[in-house]
């Protein structure tokens, strides 16, 4: 008899589906004769079978059916297999088993999915099955296809099944599709890379928002289209409405099948079980487009390094022309203390030696040559040429410096209106270094702190590219363009902004450095009694503290997450603190906090942050207010006494004299401040932020860095507008310069909030809710708007410090005891 094509794959599969159902009764105990012993013996059915036609029979335990199909093997089509039953239980299932020339396949009917609402059983299945690749050699011109069909159940259970051809297997560039999937009716393309196509973008929609999963894995067979078979050698993410996968030709260079699988529940998505059973059927639309060329990679990163490299050139001119505009020294007037020491000491060479008050005694000071200085009423200093020989025996080497100007706090501080030469008495040599070493504390400090960040952050996105979970980093999905090992290089690449301008500003401020220095060995009159002291630390500080925030932000935008938001944020916290520190110092210079303690303050700010990842109850929340609350109210008494304020067991004491005194004199001294100017400020910052601090406790934003970061953000706004106002409410004047650079920093934050707040991810929410928010790329198909708030904030930022930097240039030929403190 003639054997046709075939025959031989049939006894295989005969005798296979023996062996799988009855490994007992079978084919365990069954002779070589081949004939069954039990009771019941199994009947096979074989069909030769066409696609495209719908088949109905049934089946039970003494008998099979096997499907046998051969078509045409076409490229650009793929068969899809389709059973139905609705007379199976659970505990005789019908089984299908396909066999193809290179792979095996098999499921049941009912197909069960295991969820966290519970077990869901499905009547219905459908799996599209894996083509040949034609560009093999020996690829044959017809495929056949074997299906097994059988089951346990004695009864006659019947069922359907069909064979579906796919003419649109193969997708194209920007074609769109329209499908419908199930839990249990996957669905998977293919795409092929063109030649000149080197990266392309997957971009997925949905009116429904129900939990999926897509994923894109190689040409290989089988391929995985049941979710759980998914989470093996692919790229996936889970989504509810929207999703985009970037997949690059060097990963995939055949191309790769693009797969489609709705989830049977919604709790890997948002985080709900439900408990409701429905059919689940989500309809998606996808297209596949072209992502950047090499060309407009290259013109998109170098443009915004040549728009930064502008602002060097623009501060270049700006540098040239206050030096033009400055000119030479004018008439200085003849300031008070000048003219104390002049008559005192007679020479100029004796102005060279800083004046210490060493000792003080019935209103009187004597500075360090033994020249008495009385207090007048209104806190002026007057002094005398009388040198007593016993005092005049002090000299610097026989005493303490550094101490003595310690000495007489009380009588200059406590002062009913302050100038500047009152808080400006420590030697300059001394605080120089102090504020200096703000730098070399910080560049320590972020040298520690960030190459763990560094390491971390690389693992991530090891781990990322080795599993291909991308529900691990929350981007926008939508605009993230990957180089190298980066996912999305575009956000890590647009905090070069904060690193260039941050290394602009170091430059601008070591040009003031060395012109000031040059200022003082030309006139060293101007460094004791005119001007505002000057000291350069925290300006270095905050420039290179704004190179650090470009760094680290890049490395949490690497793989942005919950848990290393703090990266962020960190170096925010610090620039603010810097801030305030230098708007404080620069009336005060004798009182401002050292490196240790402000960096302390960072230290438990850092450390609230890195709790609330991990603890965000109310508890936590009622501790960090009132640790909140307490420092503000600490730091304002310090400020408003100007360092003469201790907190110790005295103070309840000391404040129930001060009423009764206040009382005596007068009910309404009580309500009447001895400084109000301070008392303004300090009132209105306390308001801000014992409302910020009930809106966090009642609140509790999930977004604790954020909400810490606020804190900062406002108390720097509230310091800088009042030091703005006091200063022309003195009669002080805002130059140009400093007038552009607050016009240019007004319009700059506005822009830099607008685009902050729309977001285009957050890990807030789970990554598929994230993604509702990603959005497409809004600059040279290349940036979107969190790229543009990191080019606009460094700038704010740049423009901010620029303030700070040339604010109180109309004070260099000043007295300095004409200059108010506030």
């Amino acid at each position: 008899m003639e054997r046709k094509p075939g025959d031989s794959l049939l006894y295989v599969v005969l005798f296979v589906t023996l062996f799988i159902h009855y490994p007992v009764h079978g084919l365990i105990q069954m002779p070589r004769s081949l004939r069954l012993k039990d009771e019941h013996q199994v009947h096979t059915e074989v069909i030769e079978a066409s696609c495209d036609h719908l088949y109905r029979e049934s089946t039970n335990r003494t008998l099979e059916f096997i499907y046998h199909f051969v078509h045409a093997n076409e490229s650009s089509k793929a068969v899809r297999i389709s059973v139905d039953t609705k007379e199976v239980t659970q505990e005789h299932p019908i089984l299908f088993v396909v066999r193809q020339q290179k792979s095996v396949s098999s499921w049941q009917l009912p197909h069960f999915i295991d969820t966290a609402s519970g077990i869901r059983a499905y009547h219905r299945v459908r799996r599209t099955l894996c083509p040949e690749d034609l560009e093999v050699s020996n690829a044959s011109e017809e495929l056949e296809f074997v299906v097994g069909v059988s089951t346990s159940d004695p009864r006659n259970v019947s069922f359907t099944i069909e064979a579906t051809k796919i003419d649109d297997f193969l997708i194209k560039l920007d074609e769109e599709r329209n499908i419908i999937v199930s839990p249990s009716e996957p669905e998977f393309y293919q795409y092929v890379f063109d030649e000149n196509v080197t990266a392309v973008l997957v971009n997925v929609t949905s009116p429904d928002d129900l939990c999926m999963t897509v994923s894109v894995q190689n040409l290989t067979c089988p391929s995985f289209g049941r979710d759980e078979e998914m989470r093996y050698d692919s790229i996936r993410q889970t989504a509810l409405d929207r999703s985009g996968l970037t997949i690059t030709k060097e990963k995939f260079p055949n191309g790769f099948y693009l797969v489609f699988s709705v989830k049977a529940d919604d709790y890997e998505c948002s985080g709900k079980k439900d408990q409701q059973v429905y059919m689940r059927r989500k309809r998606i639309m996808f297209r596949i487009t072209e992502k950047l060329k090499p060309s407009q990679f290259y013109t998109a990163t170098l443009g915004v390094i040549g728009v930064f490299m502008l602002f060097y050139i623009l501060g270049v001119f700006i540098w040239i022309v206050h030096c033009i505009t400055s000119g030479p020294a004018p008439p200085l007037e003849r300031s008070l203390l000048e003219a104390e020491d002049s008559q005192r000491y007679g020479t100029a060479s004796s102005l060279d030696r800083p004046i210490f008050p060493v000792r003080s005694y019935e209103g009187r000071l004597i500075d360090s040559f033994g020249s008495r200085r009385h207090i007048t009423a209104s806190g002026s200093v007057s002094g005398n040429n009388e040198i007593d020989s016993k005092e005049s025996s002090l000299n610097e080497e026989e005493i303490d410096m550094l101490e003595d100007a310690y000495l007489d706090k009380d009588v200059f501080r406590t002062k009913t209106f302050l100038y500047v030469s009152d808080l400006a008495r420590k030697d300059h040599k001394f605080l120089s270094k102090r504020f200096y070493s703000y730098i070399w504390q910080l560049l320590t400090l972020s040298t520690f702190y960030a190459l763990p960040v560094i390491q971390l952050v690389i693992t991530y996105q090891k781990v990322l590219n080795d599993t291909g979970d991308q529900d691990l980093c929350y981007y926008n999905f939508l605009c993230a363009h990957p180089f190298g090992k980066l996912t999305d290089f575009n956000h890590v690449f647009s905090n070069v902004g904060y690193v260039m301008l941050g290394i602009l500003f170091c430059i601008l401020v070591f040009f003031r450095d060395v012109k000031h220095k040059h200022m003082r060995e030309k006139n060293n009159k101007l460094e004791k009694y005119y001007g505002i002291p000057q000291f350069y630390g925290l300006f270095y500080a905050m420039g290179v503290s704004l190179i650090l925030e470009g760094v680290m932000s890049a490395c949490y935008h690497i793989c942005p997450t919950h848990a290393n938001y703090q990266f962020d944020t960190t170096f925010m916290y610090v620039i603010a603190i810097l801030c305030m520190l230098k708007i404080y110092q620069t009336r005060h210079p004798d009182i401002v906090a050292t490196a240790q303690a402000s960096f302390g303050i960072l230290a438990f700010v850092v450390i609230a942050g890195v709790i609330s990842v991990y603890e965000s109850s109310i508890y936590f929340w009622v501790i960090y207010t009132i640790l909140h609350l307490m420092g503000c109210l600490a730091l304002s008494a310090s400020i408003y006494y100007m360092g003469r304020w201790k907190l110790d067991f005295g103070i309840f004491k000391r404040i129930y004299l001060t009423w009764l005194n206040d009382i005596r004199a007068g009910f309404s001294h009580c309500f009447r401040p001895m400084y109000p100017d301070r008392m303004i400020l300090l009132a209105i910052g306390n308001l801000f932020n014992w409302a910020l601090a009930a809106y966090g406790l009642h609140t509790q934003p999930p977004d604790f860095a954020s909400y810490q970061l606020a804190i900062f953000i406002t108390n720097l706004m509230l310091y800088t507008l009042f030091y703005i106002v006091m200063k022309i409410r003195y009669g002080e004047t805002v130059l140009v310069q400093p007038l552009i650079y607050i016009c240019l920093s007004l319009v700059s934050w506005g822009a830099s909030f607008y685009f902050f707040i729309i977001k285009a991810a957050t890990w807030r929410m789970s990554a598929a809710e994230s993604r509702h928010y990603n959005q497409e790329c809004l600059i040279l198909n290349f940036y979107d708007y969190h790229d543009v708030w990191h080019f606009l904030s460094a700038s704010s930022m740049f423009f901010s410090f620029m303030i700070l930097l040339s604010l109180d240039d109309d004070q260099v030929y000043r007295p300095r005891d004409k200059i108010p403190v506030f």
